[in-house]
């Protein structure tokens, strides 16, 4: 097959695979689909054993998990596998720093957020010394969440109405302003990663969405999971969380179960606790996305990327156009992961209506629809053909390809037979029957259109309709293998481009120029090495040279000192004399002679003076490299590969701070803003100057000199 003949369109990256709609599937880094993964029950949280009532728990920035029990606040460490109580805060009362029924702990990366529903308020507490900040007064609060900015939202009922209220980092109020008529008996809210608003509402149905403060729709389906299709009256502030990738997670607190909800709201999963049907009063999760869930039996852990859930997934590619009315499509092929008792079933439909490209593309880009809505409303428009089912094989063949996860790629083809038309689409369903393992999808292909080998055939090859159609599906299978040839030497020249090279042929490619590459840099390091080395080539040796090397093995820029650049010389002459406008404060590398212009006692005396370039000897050839510590190891196999012969380095690596400070090494100059002292104000009296945002305060437990410093 001659290659500009055929044409494609491919499924690579993560902007491509986001121009389909995904149901039920989570997109890796780097681009493909696969099904989600479920926190799946670890154990319990011995070293919390004794709490049997978390009545608040989260997750701070550092990693910490933070329990309410009893008014208390306990703190454990999961990497030390210790626990702390908080003497600061604690007491069920109504006074400053005092608690009564706390239904939710927020954190942001200076202050601490309680719900004290029982008092009618929120406290903020500094992450620093536990002093509380702000208090804000609420009529009757039902739950609060904070965004990445920092500010602070709270579900407020006055009279018969529910209000989202919203507060800046300061605890002052913000003028933004919610559509919040779409509330009737508000339980739960979180915010997401992309910011939006999330409220669980005992009258609904499924997630009420806010964007900007405006009611976007609901989402998902609380019937399919709930008893009698609503949300349990019970359910708490803490009951509902959004992890970093948009995961929802809400639990029924007196089954002991939590289901997992994708970023649309559908379900994913439901997690159990092995052994356990109790209360639970409170979900917390991590940046690794573990799972952490107060019950009365004590804290229970949930590890992620073990399991995966069983609910089907499916993608939908968008409308593909060949520009070719009644085109054949030729074929598909993919590189997929399919462990034993996973499957992917492929279906697909091609028309040259106008009327259903304009249908099915309103479904895709209807904002208003939730992804289930929409893959009903597809399945209803599109009559598919298929599925064809693939499923592992007990030998991947050749080309495989290993992810970082282990999973092993195989390259998958499927020929698109029967219906013509110039336009496609494809929908493709991961399933698995083992939670332990699930289907993926890395890359995708789509060839058309059918340019098969029957065409060099002579033409009686072709006059009956059934032979030529097993005959043209029988010569595909050369075609396939042949094609593909055809297909890498006709771009061939990507293999010498540090651009488009595989990962394979780096090394190779690099060899070409002499460059050594070590095998455990990563991908793109390499790439960058091979793209500037006829520039490094020509600054080899030179400062320029090896700052740049070191700049891209470490991602950062390094200090080079020329010892013989440091100073400017001095030369005595007539306007300059020694021990007359000039002193020799320390002992010279030579001595002087005793002379006219000498003073004894001044300087050292020797009985011979050095050569003329002996000064400078200490100073020549000698050169120091300074850069943050790291992997001080392979800098100085570069030094020693690139430095000219006849000079000496000294490698120098600095902590993040220290007595040796360099700006832009290991210190940085940051957010300068002036100090305004006003009239009625005093330094050290009524201002204290911290390098924090909000400067300390001498509240009722603090001391000056013992939590509280003057700087």
């Amino acid at each position: 097959m001659i290659q500009e003949e055929s044409r494609s369109q491919i499924w690579r990256t993560g902007e491509q695979w986001d121009s389909g709609l995904a149901y039920r599937l989570e997109k890796p880094e780097g681009g493909g689909l696969t099904l989600y993964s479920i926190p799946t029950f670890d154990g319990w949280v011995d070293e919390l054993g004794l709490i049997q009532n978390a009545q608040a728990l989260a997750v701070d920035p550092c990693g910490l998990i933070c329990v309410l029990d009893s008014c208390k606040l306990y703190r454990y460490d999961p990497n030390n596998k210790r626990t702390e109580t908080i003497p600061y805060i604690g007491g069920c009362g109504p006074e400053a720093g005092q608690l009564q029924d706390p239904a939710r702990i927020v954190f942001n990366t200076s202050l601490m957020w309680v719900l004290d529903s029982g008092n009618h308020r929120v406290q903020a507490f500094s992450m620093q010394d536990f002093q509380i900040r702000y208090i804000i007064g609420l009529k009757e609060p039902v739950d609060i969440g904070l965004d990445k900015q920092g500010y602070l939202y709270a579900i407020d009922k006055k009279g018969h109405t529910f209000k989202i209220l919203t507060f800046d980092t300061d605890g002052r109020p913000a003028r933004k302003q919610f559509e919040d008529s779409f509330l009737k008996e508000p339980l739960a809210l979180a915010v997401g990663k992309d910011g939006d608003l999330y409220v669980i509402d005992r009258k609904q149905k499924g997630f009420i969405r806010f964007t900007n403060g405006k009611f976007t729709g609901i989402l998902g389906d609380f019937s399919k999971i709930f008893r009698r299709g609503r949300v349990p009256s019970d359910l708490g502030p803490a009951d509902f969380i959004i992890d970093r990738n948009g995961n929802m997670f809400v639990s029924e607190s007196r089954e002991g179960l939590v289901h997992q909800f994708d970023p649309d709201g559908n379900h994913t999963g439901t997690i159990t606790i092995i052994e356990f049907k109790g209360l639970i009063h409170g979900l917390a999760v991590d940046y690794r996305g573990n799972l952490y869930a107060g019950t009365d039996k004590g804290i229970a852990f949930f590890a992620t990327e073990e399991k995966y859930t069983t609910e089907k997934g499916i993608y939908y590619t968008r409308t593909l156009d060949s520009g070719i009315r009644e085109c054949q499509w030729h074929r598909l092929s993919m590189l997929a992961a399919l462990p034993a008792r996973s499957v992917l079933e492929i279906s697909f439909y091609s028309s040259d209506m106008e009327d259903l490209k304009s249908d099915v593309d309103a479904i895709l880009s209807d904002s208003g629809k939730t992804s289930e809505q929409k893959v009903a409303m597809l399945d209803e428009k599109i009559p598919w053909i298929g599925p064809e089912r693939y499923s592992s094989s007990p030998d991947p063949g050749r080309n495989q390809d290993i992810a970082a996860t282990g999973d092993v790629y195989e390259p998958r083809s499927m020929l698109l037979k029967g219906k013509k038309g110039r336009y496609l689409w494809l929908k493709i369903t991961f399933l698995t029957f083992d939670d332990e393992v699930r289907p993926a999808v890395s890359q995708m292909k789509i060839v058309y259109p059918r340019i098969s080998y029957l065409r060099y055939l002579p033409a009686i090859y072709q006059e009956d309709a059934k032979s030529e159609e097993f005959l043209e599906r029988f010569l595909s299978l050369f075609e396939t293998v042949f094609s593909d040839l055809e297909n890498e030497i006709s771009h061939v020249f990507r293999y010498f481009d540090p651009d488009t090279s595989p990962q394979d042929f780096l090394n190779w490619l690099a060899s070409w120029m002499n460059m050594a590459l070590e095998e455990d840099w990563p991908q793109d390091m390499k790439r960058q090495f091979i793209r500037e080395a006829s520039s490094l080539y020509k600054q080899k040796g030179t400062p320029a040279g090896i700052e740049r090397l070191i700049e891209i093995y470490t991602g950062k820029k390094p200090l080079i000192i020329e010892h013989s650049r440091m100073g400017k010389l001095m030369v005595l002459g007539s306007g300059f004399r020694l021990g007359v406008n000039s002193l020799l404060i320390q002992t010279p590398i030579r001595g002087f002679r005793l002379g006219d212009d000498s003073i004894l006692g001044r300087a050292a005396l020797r009985d011979t003076a050095g050569e003329p370039e002996d000064p400078f000897l200490s100073l020549a050839h000698r050169f120091t490299v300074i850069l943050s510590a790291g992997d001080l190891k392979g800098v100085e196999r570069i030094l020693n590969d690139e430095k000219p012969a006849h000079t000496v380095y000294d490698l120098r690596g600095l902590e993040g701070s220290g007595a040796e400070m360099y700006v832009g090494i290991n210190s940085r100059v940051g957010d300068y803003r002036p100090i305004c002292i006003e009239q009625e104000s005093a330094i050290g009296s009524g201002i204290l100057v911290t390098g924090e945002r909000h400067g300390s305060r001498i509240e009722r437990r603090s001391r000056l000199g013992t939590d509280v410093e003057l700087i």
